[in-house]
């Protein structure tokens, strides 16, 4: 039943008979004689044919034909009823009429209207309609058709070449289309996966290769949907509902989607596919069908996240890699060669490689290539090149043939380093060489370098000049046949040299077990502490020992033994000496008058020291001015006497009486911090700040000395750092083979400085620990000279001799400070740069059980 639309004023006509198409059709009539200016609602009703009158058309004629216009290509038909007093000029208006409507009325009536007449016309322009819909049908569905028919023929030229003079055919396509068992073969054959759903998402039908990916052969899929065939494959479960969910989303967008599904498979490995889905649709929206096609890109996808990977490898390298042709062309050019040579990618590619060429070197790149041709490689190659400033850099090579996959050379790869750095630091190892070879020849204390053996490899012309003889009397010897003889000879020596000097006061001795073992290795060898470091590596510093002369003389000698390693092995060791005839007997006379000030002066010198400051309290104001500031220099000399004398017998104390202290487990940190509060003011005083970290740890010591030493070298770098410098106190906790590492070559308080485990411990230390503390103390003050680092531990030295004057020193306290750590079983040393400032270490051993963490 078609759907009439009726506007005609009922006024103008009365008789138009349209009784009868109520009975067929459905007619709207829509009466405007009452309000005549009113708006036509009739463009949002439906209609399949549409009467009016000249009237109504005079009113809506351009809307007329913008609702045709906006039908097309579907016939929308309008008929007019025309008035006429006699059916005489039916003919003419219409003829007329028709020129003047064209476009918009599809046929016209004159009225009155018969009603067989109006019935023809009415069922001719419905026909028209109908026809005009079933066309645009049929159009819609051979569009349809077209399309899915174009998706399969893309499909099937790309797998099957066989086909494709048939499918430039497209009635040959629609023919074999047609032929259900050909298409059937056809699908089955292709490696492709395809699959035809329908607007359910129920399986119709499934090719061979979806079949097998989904192990899906035994089973009847048809009719099924994803997740009733997941319940069926379990393994593949998850896959096929995510599929569906992908088919939802084809679905709802309504258009061709396309997207990478990742299938596991039961075997462990995992397909990825390239999946276009198709939804088709009926005329009226409804959902008809699915065709989903599939390309297994699992290779590609894998060789292109290859390619991606090597080109960010590539990429981010920090060496040069060129890519050229044959001839020497750049084809790429990543970012290590764009840092190394400053040319952009941009504006090198294409050029000649021979443009890194320097000129001094016309034929080197044209050689180069000719040899890749040929299917060399040239790997490590050292030459010159030129950078885009100018610049002329070393680099090393590594070229190499690109070849297909026939073995044809097809091109050239080029792995660039820039060892300019390198090239500088070996220029500089090579004059560091040259340095240290001068310095060997200039120095003023003897070294002699021994191999594995103990023979003499190399001697300096300080060690030649110290033994009386030539160089070539010493080469190629062992040691202790010519300078070091046996421990015996030494000790007689010494003690006819120095009556009073203990000859193991000052050295270590390897340990009985030890000595044993280097007689077994090394026969007819004296136990020494330098056979002991060719054996264990370990560097020592004697201070009394005895090295003779090629005519049967001795000397006294301070000496420092260091292993020589290479690749962790000893390979022999660096024997440093010197002689000490001068200053032993200025320690001589340094003894005799500490005796002499301990007995002479202390007790006068106190006397003086409360008669002055009595007098500088301010009761006797009766004295001058004068008077009173000669009072005042007399106290200060007086302080300083005392703090001599006090030093002196504190030394002297320390050294005969450690033995009876009273030893306790005392908390690193609270000594730290007790030592700190002790120098506040001091400190402010001086305007310097005192900046502490202290560090948690347990040792077993005498407190009152530990904070001594503190406290000393605390108060020195304060005294010595300027008005706004800061002084820092701080510690840390390290390994005994950490702390000979750090420990190794600096100025030392003592000749087990570099053991991990000295010889010479305290009795307190019943089990040698393997953790030590190291506290440090640095200032900021002008620093102490190389050369004085060793002096300024030794009793009555001092940097600068004014420093007694101006700072009150006595020349002794770093001295203690050595005593008290020496007789803890530590050791001290110092590092020092001039203008910039000083620091002391101490190293202390800690209880096993005393491990803690910084404070």
């Amino acid at each position: 039943m078609s759907r009439i639309l009726l506007l005609v004023d009922r006024h103008q006509q009365p008789n138009l008979p349209i009784a009868h198409l109520n009975t067929e059709h459905e007619v709207i009539a829509l009466d405007r004689g009452l309000d005549p200016n009113s708006e036509f609602p009739f463009p949002q009703i439906a209609f399949d044919l549409c009467i009016l009158d000249e009237a109504n058309f005079d009113r809506i004629g351009p809307l007329v034909e913008s609702l045709k216009a906006a039908a097309e290509p579907i016939f929308l038909p309008f008929l007019l009823v025309s008035k006429s007093q006699t059916p005489a000029l039916f003919e003419q208006p219409f003829s007329q009429q028709a020129k003047q409507l064209d476009r918009r009325i599809d046929d016209l009536i004159v009225s009155p209207v018969e009603p067989t007449q109006l019935h023809l016309r009415v069922e001719n322009l419905l026909a028209r309609r109908r026809l005009s819909l079933e066309l645009h049908r049929l159009q819609e569905v051979i569009k349809e058709q077209t399309f899915t028919q174009s998706l399969l023929k893309d499909s099937l030229q790309a797998t099957n070449e066989n086909l494709q003079r048939e499918i430039a055919k497209r009635a040959e396509l629609e023919t074999a289309l047609r032929e259900n068992s050909y298409l059937d073969s056809l699908i089955n054959a292709m490696p492709d996966i395809v699959c035809f759903k329908d607007g359910e998402g129920r399986w119709q039908e499934a090719n061979q290769a979806l079949l097998e990916v989904f192990e899906l052969e035994k089973i009847d899929y048809r009719g099924l949907k994803d997740s009733q065939l997941g319940e069926l494959s379990i393994f593949y479960r998850e896959a096929l509902q995510a599929c569906e969910v992908s088919d939802r989303e084809a679905w709802e967008k309504g258009t061709l989607s396309r997207g990478e599904e990742v299938i596991p498979r039961s075997n462990g490995s995992v397909k990825i596919y390239d999946v276009i889905k198709v939804p088709v649709f009926h005329p009226d929206g409804r959902r008809k069908s699915i065709v989903i096609l599939g390309r297994d890109i699992t290779e590609h996808k894998q060789t292109r996240d290859e390619l991606v990977r090597l080109a960010s490898i590539v990429e981010s390298s920090d060496d040069g890699i060129v890519g050229k042709t044959l001839a020497g062309t750049i084809q790429s050019w990543n970012a290590g060669a764009e840092k190394i040579y400053g040319y952009c990618a941009s504006e090198i590619k294409g050029q000649s490689i021979e443009i890194l060429a320097i000129p001094e070197r016309p034929k080197e790149m044209p050689q180069i290539l000719e040899n890749i041709r040929a299917g060399a490689s040239i790997d490590h190659y050292e030459t010159v090149h030129l950078r885009k400033d100018g610049q002329q850099i070393d680099v090393s090579l590594t070229i190499s043939p690109i070849k297909d996959a026939t073995g044809a050379v097809t091109g050239v790869s080029t792995i660039s380093r820039d060892i300019s750095d390198s090239k500088r630091v070996e220029k500089a190892f090579e004059q560091l060489r040259h340095q240290t070879e001068m310095i060997l020849f200039s120095a003023g204390e003897g070294i002699c370098g021994l191999n594995k053996e103990g023979k003499v490899t190399f001697v300096n012309p300080a060690a030649v000049r110290m033994a009386g003889c030539e160089s070539k009397q010493l080469i190629d010897r062992p040691l202790y046949e010519s300078l070091h003889r046996a421990q015996e000879e030494c000790s007689k020596a010494i003690k006819q040299l120095s009556p009073a000097t203990d000859i193991n006061s000052g050295s270590e001795l390897v340990p009985h077990c030890a000595a044993q073992q280097a007689g077994k290795l090394l026969p007819n060898r004296v136990s020494s502490q330098i056979l002991a470091t060719l054996e264990d590596g370990e560097a020592r510093r004697v201070t009394d020992e005895i090295f003779w002369r090629r005519d049967g003389s001795s000397f006294p000698v301070e000496y420092v033994v260091a292993p020589m390693r290479e690749e962790g092995e000893i390979i022999g060791a660096v024997v440093t000496f010197k002689d000490i005839t001068e200053r032993l007997a200025v320690e001589r006379m340094k003894d005799e008058f500490i005796s002499v000030v301990s007995h002479e002066l202390r007790t006068p010198m106190t006397s003086i020291h409360g008669a002055l400051g009595l007098l500088n309290s301010g009761l006797l104001d009766a004295y001058p001015q004068k008077a009173k500031r000669m009072l005042e220099i007399a106290v200060t000399n007086t302080d300083r006497l005392v703090r001599l004398v006090n030093d002196i017998l504190d030394l002297e104390r320390m050294e005969s009486s450690y033995s009876t202290a009273v030893k306790q487990t005392c908390n690193v940190a609270e000594l730290m911090l007790q030592a700190a509060d002790e120098m506040q003011g001091m400190a402010q005083q001086a305007g310097v700040t005192l900046s502490v970290k202290p560090v948690g740890a347990q040792l077993q010591a005498v407190p009152d000395r530990l904070i001594q030493a503190l406290t000393n070298l605390l108060s020195n770098a304060i005294k010595f750092s300027p008005s706004g410098a800061t002084v820092w106190l701080s510690g840390e906790l390290t390994h005994n083979l950490d702390l000979a590492e750090k420990a190794a070559h600096k100025s030392v308080s003592s000749p087990s400085l570099l053991s991990p485990e000295p010889a010479t411990a305290p009795p307190h230390l019943l089990v040698p620990s393997s953790w030590y503390i190291v506290i440090a103390v640095k200032d900021q003050g002008r620093g102490i000279p190389p050369d004085k680092l060793e002096m300024v531990f030794e009793r009555f030295q001092q940097v600068d001799a004014s420093d007694s004057r101006q700072k009150g020193g006595t020349g002794l306290g770093l001295a203690i400070c050595r005593s008290i750590v020496q007789q803890h079983g530590g050791r001290m040393w110092v590092e020092s740069v001039l203008g910039e400032g000083s620091t002391f270490f101490l190293s202390l051993p800690l209880l096993r059980e005393g491990l803690a963490t910084e404070s």
